[in-house]
């Protein structure tokens, strides 16, 4: 009797026959057919056969069909019945893809579509796949396979894009088929219509149709919403909606899928279609019975002779269950038996295979090492992102590769404001996953381990607490820190700047030391206040300036000492430098400034003023005192008296353009205690304007001039006797005149010449030489004595 199903195995034919077969493969599945072979033999090795590939050659009215997978499980039953010769063996037979089941892994693909990683997991195997994709897929930026099989981990990325598998079989191997699209499926070999008979119409077994059928329809979602976050676009609406009712009552139900694993509008729109097909790719699936041994998943036909019109259209094949039993070896013995049960779809609905795969959660946080670029500290990005080492990561080599970026939780966080500390390079940080999700890590904390201790010496400083950072690429000596010191009687607060510190106060600031402060400015110290500055010490305040103290008021400057104010000037001159007016009030007390050693140098530029109320006093014990207006008037103005006493070495007024005193009340006096008082000049005037001029000497009174000259007055002399006594030679330039009786005229004079003047003498006597005259009034015109004397005028 010929065969319908033949066997192929490593051990031949004549080792391992075909007895029975039972199992099923579906789109999406991994098939699974179990074996039942016959060997003459009991001695099978089964390391021989595990592993290897199994084929089986099923008959058909066409070309023969294959089913090819590898034997992963070997068994020996044991006899076939007491009265065979044959021992029978079970042999379960998977595709290659099951393999992917017996690894896991945890892993990080970075920056790939899923198609690029699908093809770099199967790449691993070494078995045939192929792509019959029609859509193009995103680049993840980061996806990890978490504690789990490969098989997992690629089930789940191609249901989450809407791919599905199905397979092709040939006698020596198998493919995967990976496709997304009804176009991805050719017609059933040899089988591109079937029809349908029903089983109750005594249809001929050798007559391959469909002979059960039943119809069922269900109330799926008729839209169907995904939503997610970016933190990159916070505030863009990612929601995505598809919907498409099947017109049937209930039929609008709505699905809502928060975290929806994309970042992009058009993503969204891709996942809220391909959600939605797999919601409603189930609203309606056939199932049937047929004895169509070319029957298989991932093909289309077309049925034909249902009594539902409706249902004679074309079908995608979702899965088949196979019974399959060949006639015994041993003569006489029973028939073969071929079924196949299957389930449909029609080809008009999209297949997706559900997402049966559950998502590998975290279950709870993890810890990592902050990895970067090789010589680099710090390495993040414009969030503050920075690359983690896992370590369940194999693969990793800790650099700037190693994971995505990974943001950084703060206890503060807001629009450019909040806290910030980057993770560096080699810290341990506590890694959360949004949604418990392992592509999505966070980071939520910072931990101590032994390579990287706290800066404090513990349990000694355990009450003391604070931030230490550390200068980049320093050592532990280089650092800001900001410490709390909480010991009972040492509390201390504690600020360290490594080089700067800033402080930035937009309204007020105040602070408030209860007992003393120290500071000390190594450098350099500079104050810059806008607007007003008030110092105030209750107590002393000393202020030592040891090189140069530079003061500049560009407005003004006011100094009120309630006490006494002494400045002492030891070891150079003071200058004092005065633009637009100096004010200094002492409402009482005394105010005194005191240069021991050098010169104290004053300079105004617009002029000086000082109104002294009660009393000025200017002492200077050693040197010149020099006051010089090089430019305009000094003006001095005493109310109430004025005194200037030099006690020894002489008074000098030097006055190079003239000068004007005016006394307008009072006398003014000048006295010389001890000495002479000279005054020169190149012309004097003394002028009474109300009185007389009085000048008196207690010895001689002597008067020297070219000529001496009576202008409007008259020379009067009001004491008796008075002399007028000229001595050597007399060019008689000059006279004398004389009305006030009592006057003694003595002279000796030993030439005299008035014979270009004239001499005018009142007297009531007058003796020249032996001549009296008495009672005359004498003129140029009096005897020839008068024409000796001409020339001669006393004038007062």
């Amino acid at each position: 009797m010929p065969r319908v199903v033949r066997a192929h195995t490593p051990l031949g034919e004549d080792q391992l026959m075909f007895r029975s077969m039972h199992g099923t493969e579906g789109l999406s599945q991994l098939f699974e057919f179990e074996v039942e072979l016959l060997s003459p033999s009991m001695s099978i090795d089964m390391k021989a056969v595990l592993g290897k590939p199994l084929a089986l050659e099923i008959q058909t009215a066409g070309a023969p069909r294959f089913l090819n997978g590898q034997i992963v499980r070997f068994t020996m039953i044991g006899k076939e019945d007491g009265a065979s010769r044959y021992v029978v063996y079970r042999a379960t037979v998977r595709p290659w893809l099951w393999y992917l089941t017996r690894t896991s892994d945890c892993k990080i693909f970075q920056n790939k579509s899923v198609v690029d990683i699908l093809e770099e997991v199967f790449a691993d195997y070494g078995f045939a796949f192929e792509k019959k994709l029609s859509a193009s897929y995103r680049q993840w930026e980061y996806c990890v396979q978490y504690q789990e099989t490969d098989f997992a981990f690629v089930s789940r990325l191609m249901e989450h894009e809407g791919i599905y598998y199905y397979f092709t079989h040939e006698k020596g191997q198998h493919t995967l088929v990976l496709a997304d699209d009804i176009g991805a499926h050719e017609t059933l070999p040899g089988y591109a219509k079937i029809g349908y008979l029903a089983a109750d119409r005594g249809a001929d077994p050798r007559q391959e149709v469909i002979d059960q059928w039943q119809v069922t329809e269900e109330i799926r979602p008729g839209s169907y919403v995904v939503d997610d976050f970016d933190f990159k676009k916070p505030r863009a609406d990612l929601m995505n909606m598809r919907s498409q009712p099947r017109g049937n009552e209930h039929g609008q139900y709505e699905m809502y899928e928060w975290l929806g694993g994309f970042s992009e509008a058009e993503q969204g729109e891709h996942y809220s279609r391909i959600r939605l097909e797999e919601a409603q790719a189930q609203a309606e699936r056939d199932i049937g019975h047929t004895n169509v041994r070319g029957m298989a998943p991932g093909y289309r036909f077309t049925m034909q002779n249902c009594p539902r019109q409706e249902d004679n259209r074309e079908y995608l094949v979702v899965s088949v269950s196979y019974a399959l039993r060949e006639g015994g070896y041993a003569s006489g013995g029973a028939e073969g038996h071929y079924s196949f049960d299957f389930a449909v779809q029609p080809s008009a609905y999209v297949f997706r295979a559900p997402r049966v795969t559950p998502l590998p959660r975290t279950n709870g946080p993890q810890t990592a090492t902050v990895v970067g670029k090789a010589g680099q500290e710090f390495w993040v990005d414009q969030y503050g992102r920075v690359k983690v080492q896992f370590r369940w990561d194999r693969y990793g080599k800790s650099d700037e590769n190693s994971s995505c970026w990974v943001r950084v939780s703060s206890a503060w966080a807001g629009s450019n404001y909040g806290a910030v500390n980057h993770p560096r390079k080699g810290q341990e940080v506590v890694v959360d996953f949004i949604g418990g999700h392992p592509d999505r890590p966070i980071i939520i904390g910072r931990v101590y381990n032994a390579d990287q201790m706290p800066p404090l010496e513990l349990p000694a400083q355990v009450t003391v607490s604070g931030f230490v950072s550390r200068s980049q690429d320093g050592s532990p000596a280089n650092a800001n820190e900001f410490i709390l010191d909480d010991a009972p009687g040492c509390e201390l607060v504690r600020i360290h700047a490594e080089k700067d510190f800033e402080i930035d106060v937009e309204n007020d600031l105040r602070i408030h030391v209860e007992n003393d402060e120290t500071e000390t400015v190594d450098g350099h110290r500079i104050t810059h206040i806008l607007k007003t500055d008030t110092l105030t010490v209750d107590q002393t305040r000393d202020t030592l300036v040891k090189q140069k103290d530079t003061a500049e008021y560009r407005n003004g400057s006011k100094l009120t000492v309630s006490g006494a104010l002494t400045e002492h000037f030891f070891d150079n001159r003071i200058e004092t430098t005065t633009k637009l007016g100096s004010k200094e009030t002492v409402l009482s007390g005394l105010s005194e400034v005191t240069v021991n050693g050098g010169l104290r140098h004053e300079t105004f530029d617009k002029g000086l003023l000082v109104d002294v109320k009660l009393g000025m006093d200017e002492e200077i014990h050693t040197g010149n005192s020099i006051l010089k207006t090089l430019d305009g008037n000094r003006q001095e103005s005493y109310q109430t008296g004025w005194q200037r006493t030099i006690v020894s070495g002489g008074g000098k007024d030097n006055i190079k353009d003239g000068l004007t005193e005016t006394i307008e009340t009072g006398d003014h006096h000048s006295t010389v205690s001890a000495g002479d008082y000279n005054g020169k000049a190149q012309k004097v005037t003394i002028e009474a304007t109300a009185g007389d001029v009085e000048i008196k000497a207690s010895g001689d009174f002597t008067f020297e001039g070219n000529h001496v000259k009576r202008v409007n007055r008259v020379l009067l002399w009001d004491w008796s006797p008075t002399a007028v006594t000229a001595t050597g030679l007399s060019s008689a330039t000059y006279g004398v005149n004389n009305s006030n009786a009592g006057f003694t005229f003595t002279t000796n004079i030993k030439k005299m010449d008035a014979t270009a003047q004239i001499m005018n003498m009142y007297a009531h006597q007058a003796n020249f030489g032996a001549v009296s005259f008495s009672n005359v009034v004498a003129s140029e015109h009096t005897g020839g004595f008068w024409g000796a004397l001409k020339g001669f005028v006393l004038f007062g």
